[in-house]
């Protein structure tokens, strides 16, 4: 996919615009039962509210993607990935990957040394996507959430160590 990649550091005055790219991102690929689909503006700026943020993937200055993390309490401080997409046309081009990485890089800056997410247990490709960037699986994993119409989701961590280099393996 031609063109200038940019992964940048979202804002609360962004929560409409990472509201929106979930929806498209999701839709069609995650199950109706997402939590995901139940979520307005509001519950964006909320996670800001909590200490969380996000990143928004541009191609060209275009939006095509976005991740979100919010503080968790674990004795190692923590973030909680969440709400990782990408739009249709993006997927495949590394923007995941571009995104975990400044995901990590935030997390490292800030004083981070783990990271944490679900996988839906009906999105099995993401467990390899995950895998690929470090993360393993953890049966410990307390979510910041969970959606009492789903299965439970698989959980997976991945320590950050402070001499680690600033990229995903």
């Amino acid at each position: 996919m031609p063109g200038r990649v940019t992964v940048s550091a979202a804002t609360v005055a962004e929560a409409a615009l990472l509201h929106e790219l979930t929806q498209r991102a999701w839709h069609g690929t995650v199950a109706p039962n997402s939590s995901a689909y139940r979520e307005s503006v509001a519950t964006v700026e909320a996670l800001f509210a909590q200490g969380g943020g996000a990143f928004v993937a541009r191609l060209d200055g275009e939006p095509v993607g976005s991740v979100r993390y919010v503080p968790v309490p674990h004795p190692v401080p923590s973030w909680e990935i969440k709400r990782m997409g990408l739009l249709r046309e993006a997927r495949g081009h590394g923007f995941g990957e571009r995104l975990a990485e400044a995901l990590e890089q935030a997390a490292r800056a800030a004083g981070i040394r783990r990271l944490q997410l679900g996988v839906r247990v009906d999105q099995p490709r993401l467990i390899g996507f995950w895998a690929g960037i470090g993360f393993e699986r953890d049966d410990t994993v307390t979510l910041s959430s969970h959606n009492p119409l789903t299965a439970p989701p698989l959980t997976m961590s991945r320590r950050l160590l402070p001499d680690e280099g600033a990229r995903c393996p």
